[in-house]
């Protein structure tokens, strides 16, 4: 069945520093007196309808009781992440929020979980939060405002509803999955990898991204097709902050990358059907440019930084994937979720696995990885 709205609100809107700080000493006394200690966070973002996408709204639960904290009518929300970072603190597919997060308030919380993680773990091919709240409540819970834009105000009661809801069911279905992970001998795979989550989003964002406009599939372009790519990119950004508009509502990278291979093969090239003059005179121009241009000043294909397999190296790969997928199958989990191909080849190029697989991956694996490397 759908998961009814309460017909009275059981969270509170919050869109003032008072109101933020009445809410948080009532919850630091809630949580004292509460014999259960954990909270819940999500978040929504404008990323579907704006260039700057930006936290919209901050979806809290804490041991069982909600709010919703409007981050663009409250600045300061330290206090917020301070009690957060006091408490073991559940997500629900945590890398977009933990990586926004820390590019709005270069925060990251102390002790995450993640039941997206705990899913998988567990075996489970559907993991999405909708699916999870059907398997533990049989509740159908309604995702029309999924892409809606949260920028919006004021932000009508549906859709307050549904951001309450992806929170509301989290320590339950925590509950059901940590009771699962103990009963299998995997918590600590558990813990290990929400870890490793938290250190994979702060290496991603603190690392720059170097020629940002090599979007993937560029990598089958040669020069000239690369020349065209960046011009496109660098006309798309401009265009796209100018409107304040992501930029996949312009061009998207597909079909930037499919222009420019026909651009090398000499095709001719027609601008989106759709586009306005302004957009196709300078799609034109962007063309025009690009074919005059001089072949010195176009990108170089990048160098590649692995070196060529070794046939022995292939075999060892070869072997380690056919270890994973038995080991995997026994657990009745995701092969993947023991390493994945890319891991794989890169423990077997540098011969350290500690370097790159968690250390139950690296338990699971040790017979094959004894024996693919040689190593005692």
């Amino acid at each position: 069945m759908t998961a009814a709205a309460p017909t009275t609100a059981d969270y509170e809107f919050i869109d003032t520093p008072a109101h933020l700080d009445r809410w948080l000493g009532q919850m630091r006394r809630w949580l004292a007196e509460s014999p259960d200690k954990r909270c819940c966070l999500d978040t929504e973002a404008d990323s579907l309808h704006h260039y700057h996408e930006k936290l919209c709204l901050l979806q809290v639960n804490c041991a069982g009781r909600y709010a919703l904290v409007d981050p663009l009518a409250v600045a300061d929300v330290s206090a917020l992440l301070q009690l957060l970072d006091d408490h073991e603190l559940w997500f629900h597919g945590a890398d977009y929020d933990l990586t926004m997060l820390r590019r709005t308030y270069g925060w990251g919380p102390k002790v995450v979980r993640d039941t997206q993680i705990a899913a998988r773990l567990l075996g489970a091919r559907h993991f999405g939060l909708a699916a999870l709240v059907k398997d533990t409540f049989d509740l159908e819970l309604c995702k029309a405002s999924q892409k809606a834009d949260w920028s919006r105000r004021p932000l009508p009661p549906n859709m307050l509803s549904y951001a309450v809801d992806d929170v509301r069911y989290l320590l339950p279905i925590a509950d059901k999955f940590v009771a699962q992970l103990r009963g299998k001998g995997r918590e600590g795979w558990f813990h290990q990898s929400c870890l490793a989550l938290q250190q994979d989003v702060a290496a991603r964002d603190s690392a720059g991204r170097e020629d940002p406009w090599r979007v993937q599939g560029c990598g089958r372009l040669h020069s000239r097709g690369l020349a065209l790519l960046k011009a496109m990119w660098e006309w798309r950004e401009g265009i796209a902050r100018e409107r304040d508009l992501p930029c996949f509502k312009i061009m998207s990278n597909k079909q930037m990358t499919a222009y420019a291979e026909q651009f090398e093969a000499g095709q001719p090239l027609n601008p989106p059907n759709g586009w306005r003059p302004r957009w196709k005179k300078d799609f034109h121009d962007i063309i025009t440019a690009s074919t005059t241009s001089d072949p010195s000043s176009w990108p170089a294909r990048p160098k590649k930084t692995k070196g060529r397999l070794s046939d022995a190296q292939r075999d060892q790969i070869e072997k380690l994937c056919a270890h994973r997928e038995k080991i995997a199958q026994g657990l009745e989990i995701e092969a993947s979720l023991l390493g994945s191909r890319g891991t794989l080849e890169e423990l077997v190029v540098s011969g350290n696995p500690a370097e790159h697989l968690m250390t139950w991956q690296h338990d699971l694996l040790a017979e094959g990885l004894r024996q693919a490397l040689h190593t005692a």
